[in-house]
């Protein structure tokens, strides 16, 4: 009885959706080389209306399949597996503000130190690409409370290039850099607290808007329990964090934090947000946590 209600409340909003569809139809059979811009504009509207919903309707789709799983188990402790909710366990942590510069929001900077609880000691925990620090400094915070996590440091990778173009909007005139100059001392002031925890190295996955002259990052091989990655959001910068660090992945255990994987959502669509074609290319990587409000998503390495 009750699925018979749901499937009338479904087709009960069936005309206006057809009443749509016959709108859009209509014009672009009709709307020719001849059209007028209102005709054109009405057309854009329509299409944006569309690509909305489609990203609210693939929300709710995988937030539907993946909340029944409950938890997931990670090597000998079942993790809960919590998909834009309202209620995830991260939702009701209390967290300090951090000045530092940044572009992560609230939800974010609740993730980032509730996260840090998982961690049990079985490998290395890094961070790539974390700007000025304000990322790091949660994380840390998190990482910190735990004692499985005491006497270890976080390693730290990032280019430390200045791009001009999109930095300098979120700082104070007085740290803004010249294009590409070397931002590492800012980094290091901001995180001059928690410095001793931190083994910094600055590289690059690839090559991209004036680092070319730094040296390519690798990793020495040791396990890694769990890493959190801020460095892009193109799919050829995805890949090449992957293939320096999953070698070092524990199979159904590391935790794959990245930081800008909602942003395929975004719409308009932007050609970088290459995060979904990512992960959908990697199945071994399973989503286990997503925040509502913000890009950040988590996933269980399952690979071998």
């Amino acid at each position: 009885m009750k699925t018979k209600k749901v499937a009338k409340a479904i087709f009960s909003k069936l005309p206006g959706l057809r009443v749509q569809t016959s709108i859009i139809d209509a014009l672009q059979h009709n709307v020719t080389e001849s059209a007028t811009d209102r005709d054109l504009d009405l057309l854009e509207q329509l299409f944006a209306s569309i690509e909305t919903r489609q990203v609210h309707l693939e929300d709710r789709i995988r937030k539907i399949k993946l909340s029944r799983l409950g938890h997931i188990q990670r090597g000998e402790t079942p993790i809960q597996v919590s998909i834009m909710d309202a209620v995830a366990p991260w939702q009701s942590m209390v967290v300090d503000p951090v000045s530092t510069p940044g572009m992560i929001l609230e939800e974010e900077t609740r993730y980032y130190e509730y996260v840090g609880g998982l961690y049990e000691g079985r490998g290395e925990a890094i961070e790539v690409g974390p700007w000025l620090g304000k990322s790091t400094q949660h994380i840390m915070r998190g990482l910190s409370r735990n004692a499985k996590f005491a006497n270890r440091q976080l390693h730290v990778f990032d280019d430390f290039t200045w791009r001009s173009e999109w930095m300098d909007q979120y700082v104070e005139l007085a740290e803004r850099l010249p294009n590409h100059a070397n931002f590492q001392h800012l980094f290091e002031s901001h995180t001059r607290e928690i410095r001793p925890r931190l083994k910094v190295t600055k590289g690059k996955l690839v090559n991209y808007d004036g680092n070319d002259e730094l040296p390519p990052i690798d990793w020495h091989g040791a396990p890694i329990e769990i890493m959190y990655i801020d460095c892009g959001r193109h799919l050829l910068v995805n890949e090449a964090w992957y293939r320096i660090f999953s070698p070092a992945f524990i199979p159904n255990f590391s935790l794959i934090v990245m930081q800008d994987w909602r942003t395929h959502r975004d719409r308009p669509r932007c050609f970088y947000n290459e995060t979904l074609c990512f992960t959908e290319a990697h199945p071994e990587l399973r989503l286990v946590h997503e925040v509502s409000n913000g890009g950040i998503a988590a996933f269980l390495y399952c690979g071998r």
